[in-house]
């Protein structure tokens, strides 16, 4: 995509958030929209939401690939143009925005792992985010929402939803599992749900907040526990009558990974979902090759999973229910991400909305 104006009109000029340095407030600026492609659309975008993963680029723990930069990955609104070869969407169409895009030609993505595309790009790291008023994407990476969600859940299941449906598709989880969800965050929440529709019979969760662990026995988590109250490996091996079949961790740290890899009993497979950039201890012999416990690592989600989760939301298996728990105008980014960075009020997923 180039610089130049879209439609060949005069140059449109839009809201946008600007990420210029770590640990400094974002900007909002007007930006020009990029031209439009014969392949893309334009969407004005209605609801962009805060991942965790949008705090590791504000702390400097990811830098994205060029800067100034508009961060955000999650969003979804309305399709406002097309290019001349887009059919699969139309203009006024409500959409969702797959921000993991794949070039459709290379081996892994005929091979449908397009996640590990060999020229994929990321909004918000190589290309420009969401957050802002409109963005030009290639018309393969939109889909048209359930009728039976808003703007704002149709952002948050570009990243949170479906990051956690490929994790328990990849872990492969049978009927009749025993789980561990380690962190009930937007994604660890959304995984909890994954786990009960895929069957689990205990579902065990653990976070720092009491108000998160209330919501997740809300949701069908069979027991939870805090680690302020101590070590919860003990706890969660006598609760499961040896370890879980699975371990789901959701938040990157070091701790919550060394506790879930030790959570899972003979056999079982432990699942790091959560971002981290710090090197996992782990004794070959005494945690995996004796126990044979199997580490696993997904990364984001299959294109082709995408229809299946739209249709398991249509069909209400999957309800959002009070996951969207802040909302706020893009002028008031900082506001939102200080929300979110430092818990306040129990956030869920904070939304801005353009």
């Amino acid at each position: 995509m180039s610089s130049e104006p879209s439609n060949g009109s005069a140059m449109e000029r839009v809201l946008a958030v600007r990420f210029y340095e770590a640990k400094k407030p974002l900007k909002l600026e007007e930006v020009t929209v990029p031209q439009m492609g014969d392949d893309d659309v334009e969407v004005d975008v209605k609801a962009a939401t805060i991942c965790h993963s949008d705090l590791h680029t504000l702390a400097g723990r990811q830098v994205p690939e060029r800067i100034p930069i508009t961060p955000g990955h999650e969003a979804s609104g309305v399709v406002g143009a097309k290019g001349k070869n887009v059919s699969n969407v139309e203009v006024g169409d409500r959409v969702g925005i797959d921000y993991v895009q794949s070039c459709g030609r290379c081996g892994y993505c005929l091979r449908g792992r397009d996640n590990l595309c060999d020229n994929f790009t990321v909004m918000s790291f190589n290309t420009e985010g969401s957050w802002r008023e409109k963005v030009i994407v290639p018309s393969r990476h939109v889909h048209r929402l359930p009728s039976n969600i808003g703007f704002a859940e149709g952002a948050m299941l570009n990243c949170a939803v479906m990051t956690a449906y490929h994790a328990v598709k990849y872990a492969q989880q049978m009927p009749g599992a025993s789980v561990l969800v380690y962190g009930i965050g937007g994604v660890g929440l959304s995984l909890l749900k994954w786990t009960k529709i895929a069957g689990a019979r205990d579902i065990v969760a653990v976070d720092l907040e009491e108000e998160k662990l209330r919501i997740a026995r809300r949701e069908g988590a069979t027991a939870t526990f805090n680690p302020k109250d101590g070590n919860p490996v003990d706890q969660i091996r006598k609760t499961t009558g040896g370890g879980v079949d699975i371990g789901y961790e959701v938040i990157g740290k070091l701790e919550s990974e060394k506790n879930t890899v030790a959570s899972v009993r003979k056999g079982g497979s432990a699942v790091l979902v959560g971002m981290s950039w710090d090197p996992l201890p782990i004794h070959v012999v005494n945690d995996l090759q004796v126990p044979e416990v199997k580490v696993m690592s997904p990364q984001d989600h299959l294109k082709a999973e995408i229809p299946e989760v739209l249709r398991l939301i249509e069909t209400g298996r999957f309800v959002f229910g009070d996951a969207v728990t802040h909302r706020f105008p893009l002028e008031s980014v900082n506001e939102a991400v200080d929300v979110l960075q430092n818990r306040i009020g129990n956030p869920g997923r904070v939304v801005l909305e353009p």
